[in-house]
């Protein structure tokens, strides 16, 4: 009898916990073809392609009505080609990667809430521009209506450079192997401090953001002991009605290179008629280069800043813009963009180029999606002029 009771116990475990789980997958496939040049004798030269075949599995458990765990898996099967003309150009790789792995829990604290994250998940700083990546480390959250905190730590080491770029030293002799599944990362601990205060005058929301990267021991050090401190000033609300902005200024420092500071503003209106889901923004972005006795700014997560062939990063730049986009059905959204980029890497200001694009997402069914991109760079000079087209579907199940 009382194996009987063990064994009933067990059972409604399980079906409780079966309950609870909720999983499924997806199948995608993404294309980027490119071309640094224009019609030549009525045809193209020099197209490249990367194309990736995905397989997605993931899985979520509610343990109760505050605390879950979560994980994704990813296995990619890439083409790449830097120049389709040209076999000797050509690889390929399967790519395998846990892409997250979360513990969260939330717990009320008086009048607001605590919330614990732990394990791999993604992590964005105050300016969107500086560290954007998975990362496996801890976060917790502290909620109140008058002033909202987070504090992080991640270590960079351990994930797969083939779905990551981090920025190192300029003399570093770390190098991605493209032709492994698996290739981990330079390793660096991050970490972070965030305070918000909501809604602290007129509205308006003023924020605060310490952010250090730093070099850490690790399977693949390429670190090479470069180190980089960030401190970030963030002011957004709205204006009027339809018309809100958001605004920060990040000072840097590369600890590792002397006492030299660096720069990274950047400013956003946006206008919300609310009508079929219109937004238009006007955006501008200034990273420093050597003027004004500052240094050239460089962040910790790769971001190309502008789809020409040289693919610059956020420094020593000026990027300033406008973005549509409308929502003309339930099931469609269109988007344009368009862009001019200066250089500006000591006193001198340069023109570097103008950039433009086009956006088409369409969700067919509720399982099945499709996004397309065609952009075009038009250069002061020839050799960096790009045209870049995306296609991307995804089907869930």
């Amino acid at each position: 009898m009382k194996t009987k009771k063990i064994v009933l116990a067990a059972l409604v475990a399980l079906s409780s916990f079966a309950y609870a789980l909720d999983f499924g997958g997806s199948l995608g496939t993404y294309s980027k073809l490119g071309t640094p040049s224009y019609p030549k004798d009525g045809e193209f030269k020099n197209f490249s392609l990367k194309q990736d075949e995905i397989l997605t599995g993931w899985f979520r458990h509610n343990i109760n009505s505050t605390t879950f765990i979560a994980a994704e898996t990813e296995a990619k099967y890439r083409f790449y080609s830097t120049d389709l003309e040209t076999s000797d150009a050509a690889e390929t790789v399967l790519i395998y990667d846990l892409k997250n792995l979360r513990f969260f829990k939330k717990i009320n604290a008086g009048t607001g809430t605590v919330a614990f994250n732990a394990g791999r998940f993604n992590f964005t700083d105050l300016s969107g521009l500086i560290l954007s990546q998975t990362s496996d480390g801890a976060l917790i959250t502290a909620d109140f209506s008058s002033i909202f905190l987070k504090a992080y730590a991640n270590y960079t080491g351990l994930l797969n450079a083939q779905n990551v770029t981090i920025l190192n030293k300029q003399s570093s002799d770390y190098k991605l192997d493209t032709k492994k599944g698996y290739y981990f990362a330079p390793a660096y601990t991050n970490l972070a401090l965030n305070v918000e205060f909501p809604y602290l005058f007129a509205n308006q929301t003023v924020s605060a953001e310490f952010l250090a990267s730093l070099a850490t021991p690790g399977v693949k050090n390429g670190s090479d002991n470069y180190n980089r401190i960030y401190g970030t000033l963030g002011l957004n609300g709205y204006l009027l009605r339809h018309l809100c902005y958001a605004l920060t200024s990040t000072v840097g420092s590369e600890l590792s290179d002397g006492d030299g500071i660096s720069n990274l503003t950047k400013l956003n209106f946006t206008i919300l008629p609310d009508v079929k889901d219109i937004a238009i923004s006007l955006n501008g972005i200034y990273a420093s280069g050597e003027q004004m006795g500052l240094k050239p700014f460089k962040g910790f997560t790769s971001m190309t800043a502008v789809n020409s062939y040289s693919e610059p990063e956020y420094t020593s730049l000026i990027k300033a813009g406008v973005n549509a986009s409308i929502k003309p059905t339930e099931k469609l959204l269109l988007g344009a963009y368009g862009n001019a980029i200066f250089n500006w890497p000591e006193s001198d200001i340069e023109y570097y180029g103008t950039e433009a694009g086009l956006n088409i997402g369409l969700q067919i069914f509720s399982d099945l999606g499709i996004n397309a991109t065609v952009s075009q760079f038009f250069p002061k000079n020839s050799e960096d002029k790009k045209a870049i087209f995306t296609l991307s579907t995804n089907l869930a199940f």
